[in-house]
């Protein structure tokens, strides 16, 4: 993981964290000595140069290999996705089986996957109940992220696996 994308998750951690926390205890007086006036907003963080970091998966053209892990029909199938210009183009199934009775090769639609800046996006989910990746290091991308998106919900959950990932050559 890059040293800025630790760093915003340790924010969000300390965030959550303090969340809960309040500067008085139920039932006793504020102290009177504390202000109600709001603090003063931070100023704005300055824009970063995309060359440094740019949010996502660099490459724009690529195609790797995406099981879901989720209660939905295509959960632990492998699926062979294209991606160009930063969009899905093509998705099909790598093996047969699952609850959906796929067959190897057969095109999956495009509504059921996602791209590995989406991968990426789940990964640095702010408001979930819990996050968990694998994101080796000096790796460009995780090879797994699970989110629970909430604590009081059952059978919401749902992650990606990453595998052979080949980013294709640019044209000549």
């Amino acid at each position: 993981m890059s040293p800025a994308r630790a760093a915003l998750s340790a924010l969000a951690l300390a965030l959550l964290a303090l969340a809960g926390c309040g500067d008085s205890e139920p039932g006793l007086a504020p102290d009177p000595a504390s202000s109600t006036e709001p603090s003063p907003e931070p100023a704005p963080e300055p824009p970063q140069d995309p060359a440094q970091d740019p949010g996502g998966f660099a490459p724009t053209d690529y195609s790797y290999t995406l099981t879901l892990t989720c209660y939905c029909p295509d959960a632990g199938i492998p699926i062979r996705v294209t991606v160009a210009d930063d969009e899905v183009v093509s998705a099909v199934y790598a093996r047969g089986g699952g609850r959906s009775g796929a067959v190897a090769g057969d095109p999956v639609p495009l509504s059921r996957v996602v791209s590995l800046d989406e991968v990426i996006a789940a990964a640095e989910t702010p408001d979930a109940h819990r996050v968990e990746v694998d994101w080796p290091e000096g790796q460009d991308h995780p090879t797994s992220v699970a989110v629970d998106p909430s604590e009081r919900a059952v059978d919401e959950e749902y992650g990606y696996l990453v595998a052979d990932v080949e980013v294709a050559e640019a044209p000549r």
